[in-house]
């Protein structure tokens, strides 16, 4: 006796599991990016602004 081949037996979800993991990733890449962007420039707040001096216009 061979084995019967009953179709959709099992739901493939290879499309939904491919996208969830994008979207997991992409949430994670962002909130990482923020994270290291908050503290890279948490030295640059003066008063309350964000004073960077690479972005200062000098007059000079």
């Amino acid at each position: 006796m061979g084995k019967r081949y009953v179709p959709k037996t099992y739901k493939n979800r290879r499309l939904l599991r491919v996208i969830l993991g994008m979207i997991v990733a992409f949430l994670v890449i962002s909130v990482v990016l923020f994270l290291i962007l908050f503290f890279l420039l948490e030295g640059y707040y003066i008063d309350g602004q964000l004073d960077i001096p690479l972005l200062v216009d000098d007059p000079g």
